[in-house]
């Protein structure tokens, strides 16, 4: 990479820090703090509201095949751009919801945008524009998501407080409409220019051969086991961290915080979401990523342990630390473990399979943590099933194979 590339690189982390900002952080962490009050105005049980807003979750799944397949063939700035149009049409349009079916559609809306404007074109672009420092890169970008939930958090909550949660849902919308179109439209690419190569002397020119990337083609990923784990890794961190992130202020407001002071912690949590998402990118490039998202879900179980005990300030500050530092570290090295394991070959299209079925997690997760609350009048089952989850992941991020130990395989076989 020359030193205008590198310039126009680390822009590009820029532009897609700020994506993150208003679309994730603005968007989707503020969630926890709109379900208190949509549950009160509409009078859904949990385990229904969270059915609503899990349609989010169904349609990501479905588009996201499309995304990626669209990714690997088109310029991601258009998919983007299309993308956060969406996303900020849709929390306009559920300022106007009366219905459970105008509420779930609307959420339907989300997802399609959502998956096009975040994980996977943002990975697949940073990729491309980085190699060596490639987790720092995915670190910085990510950062916006945590960062902006830690900044518009106690923004939403305010405006919800004195203006009402359709209000609070048009502030969400309108950073993405002013700042982020414009800036993905100027600057993001998917990869830098290909410099021409010199013309031959001969009057015929040869055609340029095509550039060959590092990995698996698709049948080769799906006939191996890393594919199918890290689907699973992907499904259960999406069905843990939405359940938790959905559920977080109602639970906390059980166990006898005020919704202020609940929003305050959340937008705590954030800040220590930022510091892992900067921390788990240099740490993947040191280490190999199989081992650094063992680690990390570890310490997940650990976190949501802790959370049990929430009634005590420390317990709650234990949860705040560490699954905002590993909420953080998941969001740089999941990619970057599909990556090591699969290659950026057909990085695109293989996030998108991936997608579609760990997508259902975040349909899931909250679905299931409302109905234990429902069912049982408290979150306790869900935790300890969510502990559980996590050491599963410990042993299934161990279980992944690099890439390049398959195509050794492939290359014995024929060769034998």
């Amino acid at each position: 990479m020359n030193t205008k590339e590198a310039r126009g690189a680390w822009l590009i982390v820029g532009v897609l820090f700020i994506s993150w900002f208003t679309v994730w952080g603005g968007g989707a962490n503020t969630g926890a703090v709109f379900f208190t009050p949509v549950l009160n105005h509409f009078g859904w049980t949990r385990a229904r509201l969270s059915g609503g807003y899990a349609a989010s979750a169904l349609s990501a799944g479905v588009v996201g095949l499309a995304v990626g397949w669209l990714l690997d063939r088109v310029d991601a700035r258009s998919v983007m751009v299309a993308g956060v149009a969406i996303v900020a049409g849709g929390y306009i349009l559920l300022t106007r919801t009366h219905t459970f079916p105008e509420f779930f559609s609307c959420n339907l809306l989300l997802g399609v945008g959502y998956v096009a404007c975040t994980g996977i074109p943002c990975s697949l672009v940073l990729a491309n524009w980085f190699n060596a420092r490639r987790g720092l890169a995915m670190g910085i970008s990510l950062a916006g998501a945590s960062v902006g939930g830690a900044v518009m958090t106690p923004i939403a909550n305010w405006v919800i407080t004195a203006h009402g949660w359709k209000m609070g849902y048009l502030v969400v919308a309108a950073p993405m409409i002013v700042i982020n179109i414009p800036l993905l439209i100027a600057f993001v690419r998917t990869r830098p220019p290909v410099e021409a190569a010199p013309q031959p002397s001969t009057t015929e020119s040869a055609a340029p051969a095509p550039v060959e990337l590092p990995g698996l083609e698709i049948g080769e990923a799906l006939r191996g086991r890393s594919m199918w784990l890290i689907t699973l890794i992907q499904f259960l961190f999406a069905s843990l961290f939405a359940g938790l992130g959905q559920h977080i202020i109602a639970y906390l407001i059980d166990i006898g915080y005020t919704p202020a002071a609940a929003a305050r912690v959340l937008s705590m949590l954030f800040i220590f979401t930022t510091i892992g998402s900067l921390l788990s990118g240099p740490m993947a490039d040191r280490v190999n990523a199989r081992l650094a998202t063992a680690a990390t879900w570890f310490l997940t179980a650990i976190a949501v342990f802790a959370l049990l005990g929430a009634a005590h300030f420390a317990a709650l500050m234990v949860y705040a630390v560490l699954v905002g530092a590993v909420g953080g570290a998941f969001g740089v090295l999941l990619p970057l473990l599909m990556l090591e394991s699969l290659g950026i070959k057909r990085f695109g299209s293989l996030m998108g399979i991936a997608g579609f079925l760990s997508t259902l997690g975040y349909a899931v997760g909250p679905v299931v943590t409302g109905w234990f609350h429902d069912r049982f009048g408290s979150y306790v089952g869900a935790l300890w099933l969510f502990v559980g989850v996590s050491l599963v992941c410990v042993v299934a991020c161990l279980a992944c194979r690099p890439w390049q130990s398959v195509v050794e395989d492939r290359v014995a076989k024929e060769a034998a």
